[in-house]
């Protein structure tokens, strides 16, 4: 969930059917997701890839789904994955703890 509406509902529809037992969460600054983003840009055809959209994001980002991360941080769900690295690197990580 990304949200706390979207952690009420995952509660309302689920319950205890299903426990959310981890979450991954690839951390990567903004400056880089940016440069990222405006590169996507390029090839896209994404309207919303502009400098304006994207800043928006990152404050819906930082309001709405860091304190969803922040709770599951707490109970000791989160897996972080540097994410500012190459494809491979982060695979290569992300793959060690799916088998972990």
């Amino acid at each position: 969930p990304r949200s706390e509406g979207n952690v009420n509902a995952w509660k309302e529809v689920v319950g205890e059917r299903a426990n959310v037992e981890s979450v991954l969460f690839f951390e990567c600054p903004e400056d880089i997701l940016t440069s990222r983003l405006l590169e996507r840009a390029k090839t896209s055809g994404r309207s919303d890839d502009s400098i304006d959209v994207i800043r928006k994001r990152f404050v819906t980002y930082r309001e709405e789904s860091m304190p969803i991360i922040n709770m599951y941080e707490k109970e000791g769900k989160v897996r972080k994955i540097i994410a500012d690295r190459s494809i491979e690197e982060v695979y290569k990580e992300l793959e060690l703890i799916v088998k972990d």
